[in-house]
């Protein structure tokens, strides 16, 4: 009996892991700096632009690593997973509702109407909201199994992934 128990927790782990890795994946596909436009004018310092570039993959690999360690699967990481699902399908939407428009984070298009169909009909920076929702329900994960100190880091760079993107929805209703 012991070993189908074990079996079946196996199992859940490795689906949960699955999920979560493919929802990862297609939310980093989404955020990348993949598309530059003509035109496109910084909407924040650019060095501070720059530190985003550099701080916002570790606490995804940090996350991807915590994957490759969990042994067992909690009601926390199940919930968590729904709320990396929704914040993926808002950042995935919201780009594909900007069209044209979008630029990376930190960057706009001077003369770019605001956009307010899709889910900008309903929240003012969908994008920004995935973002965070992603943050936040990654360190639901992370927090029960890391070290101190790796949490800590991860969550000193989430701060200022957190506060850019922040800054940057100030910036943007403002042009």
């Amino acid at each position: 009996m012991d070993s189908v128990f074990s079996s079946n927790a196996a199992h859940s782990v490795w689906l949960y892991c699955f999920l979560e890795l493919f929802v990862i994946v297609a939310f980093c596909i989404f955020i990348s700096d993949r598309r530059r436009k003509p035109g496109m004018e910084p909407l924040v310092n650019p060095r501070a632009t720059l530190i985003l570039k550099l701080c916002y993959p570790a606490p995804i690999l940090v996350w991807i690593y915590t994957l490759t360690i969990l042994n067992r699967v909690t009601t926390v990481d199940w919930l968590a997973l729904v709320f990396v699902s929704l914040g993926a399908f808002l950042v995935i939407k919201a780009k594909c509702d900007l069209g044209s428009k979008h630029t990376w984070t930190g960057y706009h298009l001077p003369g770019a109407t605001r956009i307010t169909r899709g889910l900008y009909g309903y929240i003012k920076h969908p994008m920004y909201t995935g973002i965070i929702t992603v943050i936040v329900a990654g360190m639901m994960v992370l927090i029960p199994r890391l070290p101190f100190w790796l949490i800590m880091v991860t969550s000193l760079l989430n701060i200022y992934n957190v506060g850019f993107l922040v800054a940057a929805a100030r910036r943007e209703s403002t042009q």
